[in-house]
C-alpha cells in the first residue's frame, strides 16, 4: 500500500531556504527580462510558497547558493545531500547564464539539467529504425519504413475535431487506473485544445487542464501518452502529491515550485513519460510501434537543438534532416519542434525529455513488485536529479 515517508527536519528546513532563494532569483530574473507569458521564466508554477529572499543582482544570488550548497553536505538523507547540492549548482548555472558566463549549449545542458549533454547519434536512430522495421514486418506492413509509418499513422489517426473528446475519455480511464496505486485528488483534470503553440501539449495546473496543440496530428496511442504524461499519473499527480506531501509536513517546500531548466527537469519529464507503462497501457503492437516512434521523436529533439544552436543550421536544413527519419505528427510537429528549440530558454530543456526517459526507466526497470510502493513514495514525494534517483534501493 502507498504510504508517505517524512523527510528529516534538517531537509525540510533546507527546502524552505532553497524555495526562498529560488523565488528570489525568479523575481530578479523577471525584473531584468520581459517574458511574454507567466509560463516563461525560471519558476513556471508556484503552488503556494510566499517567502522569498531578495537579491539586487545575480552575484548576490550566487553567493547565497554557494552557502546553501555547503550546507547541503550536512543533510541526513544521502539522496537529499546529492539532490540539493546539484539543485544549487543548477540554479548557480542559471545565474551564470543570465550573466553571460555560460554561453555554450552543451555546458547549459550539463549544468542546468545534470543530464548527458550529447545529442542523439545516427547509430542510435538507425537501431530504433531497425526495431521499428522488424515490428512493422511482423504486423504485415509493406513498403519503405517511411511508407509503413505513414500507413500506420493514417490507420490510427484521431481527427483534430475529436482530439478533445478522446482525451477526456482517456483521462477518465487513466484516473481510474492511477487510483489503483496512487491517492487521487478530488478535482478531475480536463482538456482544451489550441493551435500555434511551441509544444504538443502542456499541463496547465493552475486551471486543472491539459492544453493540446492540434497543429500536429495525433494517433490514439499519442493521446494515450499525452494523458499519461500530462495528467494521470504524470504532471497533474506529480504537482498534486508534492503539495500534499508539503501540507502534511512530509515533503519539502521547494517541491511547491516547478522550475524550468533545472536539475529536477529530466526526472520530472521522465517520470511523466513512464505514465502509460505504470498504468499497464502498453499492451498491443500498436502501442509498441508508438513507443519506438515516440523515442525517435524525443531523441530527435536533441539533434534539432544541437543543429540549430551549435552547428547553426538553418530551419530548412533541420527540417530536411528530421524528415529523413520516421516522424510522428507531420509538418505541424516539425513546426512545433523548430519553434521550441529556437527559444534560448528551451534550447537546453529539450534534452530533459529523452534523457529523462533514460534516467527514470533505468531505475524503474530494476524495481520489483514488492518495492513499487516505496519507489512511488520516493519519486512523488521528493524532487530528484538523475543521479539522486539512482540512489533508490
Amino acid at each position: 500500500m502507498f504510504s508517505m515517508t517524512q523527510l528529516s527536519d534538517e531537509s525540510l528546513r533546507f527546502g524552505e531556504e532553497l524555495a526562498s532563494v529560488t523565488l528570489g532569483i525568479d523575481t530578479l530574473d523577471r525584473k531584468l527580462h520581459s517574458y511574454d507569458d507567466d509560463a516563461d521564466g525560471l519558476v513556471v508554477i508556484n503552488m503556494g510558497w510566499k517567502r522569498e529572499r531578495a537579491f539586487e543582482n545575480y552575484a548576490e544570488a550566487r553567493a547565497a547558493l554557494a552557502e546553501l550548497a555547503q550546507k547541503s553536505f550536512t543533510l541526513p538523507e544521502p539522496d537529499r545531500r546529492l539532490y540539493y547540492l546539484q539543485a544549487c549548482l543548477s540554479l548557480d548555472s542559471f545565474c551564470a547564464f543570465q550573466m553571460g558566463l555560460l554561453p555554450g549549449l552543451m555546458d547549459q545542458v550539463g549544468l542546468f539539467l545534470h543530464a548527458d549533454c550529447a545529442p542523439v547519434s545516427e547509430a542510435y536512430l538507425r537501431e530504433r529504425c531497425a526495431r521499428l522495421q522488424a515490428l512493422f514486418d511482423r504486423m504485415g506492413y509493406k513498403g519503405s519504413l517511411k511508407d509503413m509509418t505513414a500507413e500506420w499513422e493514417a490507420e490510427n489517426r484521431v481527427p483534430a475535431d475529436k482530439v478533445r473528446d478522446t482525451m477526456l475519455d482517456l483521462m477518465k480511464e487513466a484516473r481510474r487506473k492511477t487510483g489503483e496505486f496512487l491517492p487521487l485528488p478530488e478535482a478531475e483534470y480536463t482538456c482544451e485544445v489550441c493551435t500555434g503553440g511551441a509544444f504538443s501539449a502542456r499541463s496547465d495546473y493552475d486551471h486543472l487542464r491539459v492544453i493540446v496543440n492540434i497543429d500536429p496530428s495525433y494517433t490514439l496511442q499519442s493521446l494515450k501518452h499525452l494523458v499519461g504524461h500530462e495528467a494521470y499519473p504524470g504532471h497533474y499527480m506529480q504537482f498534486t502529491l508534492r503539495r500534499v506531501y508539503y501540507e502534511k509536513g512530509f515533503g519539502a517546500a521547494d517541491g511547491l515550485l516547478s522550475v524550468c531548466n533545472h536539475s529536477s527537469s529530466s526526472t520530472f519529464e521522465g517520470i511523466a513519460d513512464m505514465g502509460t507503462r505504470m498504468m499497464g497501457w502498453n499492451t498491443s503492437d500498436d502501442d509498441r510501434v508508438f513507443e519506438i516512434l515516440s523515442d525517435i521523436k524525443s531523441a530527435m529533439g536533441t539533434a534539432s537543438s544541437y543543429q540549430m544552436n551549435v552547428l547553426h543550421w538553418n530551419k530548412d536544413q533541420i527540417r530536411d534532416y528530421m524528415m529523413k527519419w520516421p516522424m510522428l505528427g507531420g509538418e505541424g510537429a516539425v513546426r512545433s519542434r523548430l519553434n521550441f528549440v529556437g527559444g534560448a530558454d528551451r534550447a537546453a530543456l529539450i534534452w530533459s525529455y529523452w534523457r529523462g526517459d533514460q534516467a527514470v526507466s533505468s531505475v524503474l526497470d530494476r524495481v520489483e513488485a514488492p518495492d513499487m510502493d516505496r519507489y512511488l513514495d520516493y519519486i512523488y514525494g521528493r524532487l530528484h536529479t538523475p543521479a539522486s534517483l539512482q540512489l533508490f534501493h
